[in-house]
């Protein structure tokens, strides 16, 4: 038997989480880990309380038409920002960790992560709505010196 490495395990906690969403348009998980110590999870969906989409109906969603990327209609929250929350709700630095995702970060999460300290990104897919292929996150992770890599490990 062969043991994973820290990565692969990483990204099977991230695969598994990314199963709790009900958005139909994007399952995303995020974690945190510092060393090989994982910190906090999330993935996206509607604030504590609230009701999943598959509940009440995609907010994206006008006369059967998917609204394009940004149009600040969705009720979830991204999964890295569920992941900051729940950190922060526990008391939990993630100053110099590193995040494995589903997919890259959005700008916004970008954003936030720089703000975070994070050290470095390792993502399974790139993040992509605008048909551009994230220009703008991957220049402001260079700019910071964040490290970003695509997670190449086995797929289950």
């Amino acid at each position: 038997m062969t043991v994973p490495s820290w990565d692969e395990t990483a990204m099977e906690v991230v695969r598994a989480y990314q199963k709790r969403s009900h958005c139909k348009w994007f399952k995303v998980a995020a974690v945190f880990y510092k060393g090989n110590r994982l910190l906090s999870i999330g993935y996206n969906g509607p604030p504590k309380g609230e009701p999943h989409c598959n509940e009440v109906g995609c907010a994206k969603v006008k006369n059967g038409k998917r609204l394009p990327g940004g149009s600040g209609l969705c009720r979830g929250a991204h999964a890295e920002v569920n992941a900051v929350a729940n950190a922060a709700f526990e008391g939990v630095c993630l100053r110099g960790t590193r995040i494995y995702c589903t997919y890259t970060p959005c700008y916004d999460c970008a954003k936030m992560l720089v703000n975070l300290g994070i050290k470095e990104v390792i993502y399974a897919k790139i993040y992509d709505d605008e048909g551009k292929g994230n220009p703008k996150v991957f220049g402001l992770f260079k700019r910071q010196g964040i490290i970003v890599r695509q997670f190449k490990g086995k797929r289950r």
